[in-house]
Order: C-alpha cells, then structure tokens, then sequence
C-alpha cells in the first residue's frame, strides 16, 4: 500500500546555508554589534587616473573623504575596511601606471555591513 507521501530531501548544501544564518540569527537577537576593524588610508595618483582609481576602490568599500587636485597629482585621503587593504595595494600599480603612493593605518572599527 502506499500513501503517496515523500519526505523532505535535505542535502548537504542546505546545512552549508543554515550554517551561517543560525550564528546570525542568535547574535541579532542577543543584541550583539559585530564590528570589523577599518584602515584610513591616504593614496596619491597621477591626476589622469583618478576616476578608474576611485572606481577600484568603491567596490572595496572605501569611502573618501577629501580629494585634494594637484596640477599632475591628486591626493585621497579615506577609510577602507582592513580586509580589502590588500587587495588595494595590489590593484594600484596596474591602474596608475605604477606611480601611486599609498599609506594606510589601523583606525578603529565599524559595524559590519
């Protein structure tokens, strides 16, 4: 006899998802913040590659602060989270030319996004 019935099928992938939305779950209804550290960073590129620079940079989650043009050189000045300050640094020289000047420091935290 049958009943017609068939169970739920749960595979691998639907615990790989679940596994990261439980721990969230609980720490949004535990009240708990989750920050991640932040690096302000100060960068100078030619003048020529500032919008393909910026452009780089914002989908890192930079933001910028002051720009301040020069007659062949701008100077940026912002925060961008302390994960993708690699990245940055590896994206620049491509993008400049090899002629960008970049410093950047730890500067605190923010909430994670």
């Amino acid at each position: 006899m049958r009943s017609g019935f068939a169970g739920p099928v749960s595979t691998a992938a639907d615990f790989r998802g679940l596994t990261r939305l439980v721990p969230a779950r609980a720490l949004e209804r535990a009240g708990t913040r989750v920050y991640e550290p932040y690096h302000s960073f100060e960068l100078e590129v030619p003048d020529d590659t500032l919008p393909g620079v910026t452009a780089a940079l914002a989908p890192l989650g930079a933001t910028f602060t002051e720009t301040v043009p020069g007659r062949a050189v701008c100077a940026l000045r912002g925060t961008i989270p302390a994960r993708h300050v690699s990245r940055a640094e590896r994206t620049l020289p491509g993008l400049t030319r090899g002629e960008a000047a970049w410093w950047s420091r730890a500067a605190g935290e923010q909430p994670l996004s």
